[in-house]
């Protein structure tokens, strides 16, 4: 008996042994790619993580400057104002994209009221199915929570935010050392990846527009709490959405958002697919500041740009 005791006292400590050197090889910049190769991990050394998105902007947010004006937005919005940086000394333009949702969005804005206490406007501008995203299997941990719980911006949420997103992640996945741990090394994203996509299901929303309307309209209190102007626009949208768009209009009629802009989505600037190469964004010749320009006179009654 003592002698099958010792075995598998040997046997445990053999495997604690190599577990650790696993992780700590796996998560070594030098040799994570090479323990990527071996485990079979090599996809998840960019999947499942928006950290080298995210956190620049996070940083860019906080950095005390002479800014008053934010922008902030979906990738639409990104690459579009993102033409107008050298327009807009006065504006801190942050635009990321819609994986980040609507919580997300609000985390930034927050960042950057707290920092800059001379702000005056903040512009969110979000493609109507930006605003109906919820905490998914694919990019929502890696987009719209490990970045977030990194940085420790998680603070700001609802606690009811922070249960969905439990229910999806686990409570642990929103501590922001685990959160770090699971961004430094593929293997421990695979791992954690694979078992919350076997295990678990994505948050879903009793209104498709349920999360959007908490956050939204908690920054507009948010912004008139600090004096601070808040502009909610959407980002313009290929042909090849409306009807999609048109499906979740009663929800959105449904939804407080619709009290608070009635006018949303008849506002949507629709321009043609044709113009695009992904459905989304613009692309080809309808890529610059010219049809940026048409559009922003045709689509905006307001706009940063002063």
């Amino acid at each position: 008996m003592k002698r099958l005791l010792l075995k598998f006292t040997i046997l445990s400590v053999f495997v604690a042994v190599f577990i650790l050197a696993l992780e700590y090889f796996s998560i070594g910049e030098g040799t994570k790619e090479k323990v990527a190769c071996l485990t079979n991990s090599m996809d998840y050394l960019t999947e499942g993580s928006g950290t080298s998105d995210i956190i620049p902007m996070i940083e860019s947010v906080r950095s005390e400057d002479e800014t008053t004006v934010l922008v902030i937005g979906d990738s639409i919005a990104r690459q579009m104002f993102n033409a107008y940086r050298d327009d807009c000394p006065y504006a801190r333009i942050a635009c990321v994209n819609a994986a980040i949702n609507v919580s997300g969005q609000y985390m930034l804005a927050s960042e950057y009221l707290d920092s800059h206490p001379d702000a005056t406007d903040v512009w969110l501008f979000a493609h109507p199915l930006t605003l109906t995203r919820t905490y998914d299997l694919e990019l929502g941990y890696g987009y719209a929570v490990m970045p977030f719980a990194i940085e420790g911006c998680l603070k700001y949420l609802e606690d009811e935010t922070l249960d969905q997103m439990a229910s999806v992640y686990g409570r642990f996945a929103l501590n922001g050392r685990f959160a770090s741990l699971i961004d430094d090394s593929p293997v421990n994203r695979k791992l954690f990846f694979g078992y919350i996509r076997m295990h678990n299901e994505p948050y879903e929303q009793a209104n498709d527009y349920e999360i959007t309307s908490l956050y939204v309209l908690k920054l507009k209190e948010l912004c008139e709490e600090r004096g601070v102007n808040f502009h909610f626009l959407s980002s313009p949208s290929t042909e090849y959405y409306r009807e999609k768009i048109e499906e979740t209009r009663a929800d959105f009629n449904a939804s407080p958002l619709s009290e608070a802009y009635p006018d949303y989505l008849d506002s949507v600037y629709y321009f043609p697919t044709e113009w695009s190469n992904d459905s989304t964004h613009f692309g080809g010749d309808y890529a610059n500041k010219d049809v940026y320009d048409k559009i922003i006179e045709e689509a905006y009654n307001e706009f940063f740009i002063r």
